[in-house]
């Protein structure tokens, strides 16, 4: 599938999964890259300038992912660019619009980042009452039993997170990963931490 067609696909796809990205939920996100290809033929020289896409439905959600990936690939020696503000329309966008917007920005490479799904997670803390007979015999006992704690629920939400890197001279990836992000708090962090694992496992691969 070759690059414009593929963000027009993920722009269909993210239609209805968009509306739960980054749910708002107390505590901090944890990013986890699950897995990761490159491609074998690709020798180098790394990619030295990206534009950066956003595939969700949310025009939000988008521009923030954008500036914080960007600023992250910034400070990371990587020059890049948010698609933005050449293609700020919502949506599937038309091929010859993404390839414009690769030859306006010179990028020599388009990283593009969609969600794949949410998951619903619950976990349980069982609750904990101290041993003994608290020294007044069975009552003090037997009264204990209800003096127990509920267990501590926490409901969250991980996001499956795809994100791949393509060559727009050759019209092919040349690396991908997947990624998992639990509990994010908010847009801003979630996408600045994603950004920050993904970076480096591309810097490591040689391909940024």
């Amino acid at each position: 599938m070759n690059l414009p067609t593929f963000v027009a696909v993920i722009g269909r796809a993210g239609r209805g999964a968009a509306a739960l990205l980054f749910v708002a939920l107390a505590g901090c996100a944890s990013t986890q890259l699950q897995a990761s290809w490159k491609d074998p033929a690709f020798t180098g020289p790394p990619m030295r300038q990206l534009l950066v896409i956003g595939a969700f439905q949310s025009d939000l959600n988008r521009r923030v992912f954008e500036d914080a990936f960007v600023g992250a690939l910034q400070a990371a020696q990587t020059a890049a660019v948010q698609s933005y503000p050449s293609l700020p329309e919502s949506g599937a966008i038309p091929n010859e619009r993404v390839q414009g917007a690769v030859r306006s920005s010179g990028a020599d490479a388009v990283l593009v980042t969609r969600l794949m799904r949410v998951r619903r997670d619950v976990s349980v803390s069982p609750s904990y009452m101290g041993p003994g007979f608290y020294g007044t015999g069975f009552r003090g006992y037997y009264g204990a039993a209800y003096a127990v704690a509920p267990p501590d629920v926490n409901v969250y939400d991980v996001l499956t997170i795809e994100t791949t890197l393509w060559n727009p001279r050759t019209d092919k990836p040349v690396w991908s990963g997947t990624s998992e992000v639990t509990a994010p708090s908010n847009i801003a962090e979630a996408s600045k931490e994603l950004a920050g694992v993904l970076i480096t496992k591309m810097k490591a691969d040689g391909v940024i």
